[in-house]
């Protein structure tokens, strides 16, 4: 998808700002309902966990998840930004199996589009065989289902400290999109409008499946 969509700039900005405001959204209305459920008081560490962990991942992706890191032409991989956005998106993915719905699914989802943009665009750019460009790529796609599998099977006890973890991840991305994508830090009408309507399809989503 990244092929296709890499050169839109516009559209990338709105699916930018529009899967940060669903991914708060998501967070504030599932996830947390449901993790402050089994009355853990232990469980808001694991919130705060992800939110640190999210930091130490960016200094190794540059940022590359909420689109604030350019590219050179170089003739190697920048593993630590591909190494950075894979461990993203293993670890968003462990609480996928045990959900009730597809709301957390499709908020990744959207996230990742961006996302593979910037990647595709690192990849794009350097002087490597067409097999390892795809080879990156395709890597960074399983990563997800990775983490699903992983947090199906080896954290299958643990699910709720495992979408806490993904909460506090979520709450960091969402923050750095919605305060930083514009610039001079104004909010424009446009980005206005798509947080609010990120919101509104986040609920409507939500809502649907509770009833």
């Amino acid at each position: 998808m990244g092929h296709f969509l890499t050169g839109n700039k516009s559209l990338f900005k709105f699916l930018l700002i529009f899967s940060g405001a669903f991914f708060l959204a998501t967070a504030v209305l599932e996830i947390f309902p449901t993790i402050y459920e089994v009355h853990d008081h232990n469980i808001g560490l694991f919130v705060l966990a992800g939110l640190f962990f999210q930091m130490i991942v960016e200094s190794l992706s540059k940022g590359a998840e909420h689109g604030h890191v350019h590219f050179s032409h170089n003739k190697t991989f920048p593993i630590s930004i591909f190494l950075g956005l894979f461990l993203h998106s293993f670890f968003e993915g462990m609480p996928l199996l045990h959900q009730h719905s597809h709301n957390l699914l499709w908020a990744i989802f959207i996230h990742n589009i961006p996302v593979a943009m910037v990647l595709y665009g690192a990849v794009s750019q350097m002087k490597i065989s067409k097999f390892y460009k795809w080879g990156f790529m395709l890597a960074f796609a399983l990563a997800g289902p990775l983490g699903a599998v992983f947090g199906k099977t080896v954290l299958a006890d643990y699910h709720h400290y495992a979408s806490a973890f993904v909460a506090g991840i979520f709450i960091h991305i969402a923050t750095v999109i919605l305060f930083e994508s514009t610039d001079s830090h104004k909010f424009k009408a446009q980005k206005v409008l798509t947080v609010l309507l990120g919101f509104v399809i986040a609920y409507l989503t939500i809502l649907g499946h509770q009833h």
